[in-house]
């Protein structure tokens, strides 16, 4: 069954803000499709949504991407032919991303066999189930200051093996990583920008792949209000991609993050009941 234009619009809105809240947007995305009755949803509307969730991102953490670029750049310049004095906080937050990546650019590597394995309705509540959990511990840990200046690269690779969990539908990787994070001592505004910029290599990688499943399914009949449709769905997942990411940083900031486990405990009980109407 193909999804109406309304369709197309909820699902971008849905795909935003899930790709960001800590809730899963893989299971949000199964839960939608089986209640709109549809088996999955088009290669192109999937590819745009994708690329505006990946511009929403880049746009919010743009500041401090430039300066991590601007401190990489003059590193590589000799120190006595250096006109400003080197940023170190901004070079050591580089290289603690770059750890933190590693194993998100590992896991997609291995996307497209993972991708086959099929998950029934009761195993992504399961999945939600336990994303709710990791959800639910930073409440219980005391705050701390830490950045890359003093954590290692262990900590780095665990809040990136935590952003990997994206791959399982139930999983937040966002959730996860700052949830790790916190455990590590990191102070949770601090994680929730590293793992922002640390997703933005999560759904750049999951573009290549829309991209050449476009190279084998093709466009097929696609017409100019399909088109414009998909570029509506496109334009809502960006603007739900901010405002999560506003809510993110607010929730973040006034130790609120613990009550998306309440949601994600609920959408698993919801999930449940679906499996057992199937």
């Amino acid at each position: 069954m193909e999804l109406s234009a309304l369709e197309h619009l909820i699902y971008g809105i849905v795909a935003g803000l899930t790709d960001i809240l800590p809730v899963s947007e893989g299971a949000h995305s199964i839960l939608l499709l089986k209640v709109l009755g549809a088996k999955s949803i088009g290669g192109l509307p999937v590819l745009l949504i994708h690329l505006a969730i990946l511009a929403a991102i880049y746009l919010s953490s743009q500041a401090q991407l430039v300066k991590m670029s601007r401190a990489r750049r003059l590193a590589r310049i000799p120190k006595k032919r250096r006109k400003r004095p080197l940023d170190l906080r901004s070079l050591m937050d580089s290289r603690f991303l770059t750890t933190m990546m590693l194993p998100v650019v590992l896991v997609l590597l291995f996307y497209g066999r993972l991708s086959k394995i099929h998950f029934s309705l009761l195993a992504v509540a399961g999945l939600l189930f336990f994303n709710g959990i990791i959800l639910y511990i930073p409440q219980f840990l005391p705050g701390s200051n830490k950045d890359a200046r003093s954590l290692s690269r262990v900590e780095g690779a665990l809040m990136g093996l935590g952003g990997s969990l994206s791959v399982l539908p139930g999983m937040s990787g966002v959730g996860a990583s700052v949830s790790i994070g916190s455990i590590c001592g990191v102070e949770r505004s601090y994680a929730l920008n590293m793992t922002l910029m640390m997703n933005m290599a999560y759904v750049a990688g999951m573009i290549v792949y829309d991209v050449l499943g476009l190279f084998q399914t093709g466009l097929g009949g696609l017409t100019f209000q399909w088109a414009m449709i998909y570029l509506l769905a496109a334009a809502a997942a960006f603007v739900s991609t901010t405002l999560a990411i506003r809510v993110m940083r607010a929730l973040v900031t006034s130790h609120n993050y613990y009550l998306f486990a309440y949601y994600c405990w609920g959408i698993a009980l919801f999930a449940f009941i679906l499996n057992l109407m199937a």
